[in-house]
C-alpha cells in the first residue's frame, strides 16, 4: 500500500510539473496597473461597457468590424468572473450629454485629442452615472501598432504576452531564405481600462491579438501586405482578452511574472 501511495504521489507531482512547464514565460506581457487596495475597499460589481475608446480616438476602420466580437468576449469573461453589466444606453446618454456641454475633444483633421477637454467629458460622464447603480466603467480599445517578426528559425512575432507565427495568404512555393524579416509590420492589441465613478483608474492592461500583416505569396516580389481576414482566429482573440483582463480576472496560464509592477494611469478628474 505504501509503495502504491508513493507511486501515486510521484505520478501526481510529475503531471503537475509537466503541466506547469507548458506555461512559457513571455517577457513582452504588459506592465499592468491594478489598484488592488481600491478594488478591495469598494469591490465593483455592476459594470458598464463604454461605447467609445478611452484614448479619445476612434477605432481604425480596418478594426471596427471586430469591435463587437472582442467586446462580447470581454463581457463574457467578466460575467463568468461574477461581474454584471448595466444597459449600454446609460453610458451613451451620459457621454452625449457631456459632449454637448463641453464640446468634442477629438479633431479628425489633425487626429489630435484635447486632453483637458477629454478630462472634462470623462469626469462629467462618470459623475452623472453615480445614481445609476453602476460601480465602474470598462473601456475596450482595439488598436493597431508596429511589430516585427524575429530573425530566428520560426520567425515569431511577440508582443503584449502573445507569440504569433508569420501569416501568409495565397498559394506559393514558400518564403525564400533571403526574405527580409526585419520589416516592420502591423499588429492588433486590446487595451482594457476600468474607471470608478470618481474618475480613479482601477485597472489598465493590454493583450496582444494577432498580426494584421501577411506575406502575399501571389506576388513575384514577396513582402508584407494587409491581411485579407482581420482578427478571425477565435483562440487568438480569447488569449488576448484573457491577457488584457489579468489580474482583474486571473488568467490560469498567465505567461508573465506574478509581481505587480503597476504603471500610472491618467485619472479623469
Amino acid at each position: 500500500m505504501r509503495l502504491f501511495r508513493l507511486a501515486l504521489s510521484i505520478l501526481f507531482v510529475s503531471i503537475f510539473v509537466v503541466a506547469c512547464s507548458t506555461v512559457t514565460y513571455n517577457p513582452t506581457v504588459f506592465n499592468y496597473h491594478f489598484d488592488e487596495a481600491a478594488v478591495a475597499e469598494n469591490p465593483p460589481k455592476k459594470l458598464l461597457l463604454a461605447s467609445v475608446n478611452v484614448t479619445g480616438e476612434p477605432t481604425l476602420t480596418m478594426l471596427r468590424k471586430a469591435v463587437p466580437k472582442i467586446d462580447e468576449l470581454v463581457v463574457e469573461r467578466l460575467e463568468n468572473a461574477g461581474y454584471s453589466f448595466a444597459p449600454g444606453h446609460l453610458f451613451d446618454n451620459a457621454w452625449n450629454q457631456a459632449i454637448y456641454t463641453y464640446g468634442d475633444f477629438y479633431d479628425p483633421t489633425s487626429g489630435k485629442v484635447d486632453r483637458r477637454n477629454w478630462q472634462a467629458v470623462m469626469a462629467s460622464t462618470l459623475s452623472s452615472l453615480k445614481d445609476s447603480g453602476v460601480d465602474a466603467v470598462v473601456f475596450t480599445d482595439l488598436i493597431a501598432h508596429d511589430a516585427q517578426h524575429s530573425g530566428g528559425m520560426n520567425h515569431y512575432a511577440r508582443w503584449y504576452g502573445v507569440t504569433r507565427k508569420p501569416a501568409t495568404q495565397g498559394a506559393g512555393t514558400g518564403v525564400p531564405v533571403d526574405f527580409n524579416w526585419s520589416q516592420t509590420i502591423k499588429a492588433a492589441s486590446l487595451i482594457v481600462t476600468l474607471y470608478d465613478l470618481d474618475g480613479r483608474p482601477l485597472f489598465a492592461s493590454r493583450g496582444g491579438l494577432d498580426t494584421l500583416s501577411a506575406i502575399d505569396m501571389r506576388k513575384p516580389h514577396l513582402g508584407f501586405v494587409r491581411r485579407d481576414k482581420i482578427l478571425k482566429n477565435n483562440s487568438f482573440n480569447e488569449e488576448g482578452v484573457a491577457l488584457a483582463l489579468h489580474p482583474l480576472v486571473k488568467m490560469s496560464r498567465y505567461p508573465g511574472n506574478i509581481e505587480d509592477n503597476s504603471e500610472e494611469v491618467e485619472a479623469a478628474e
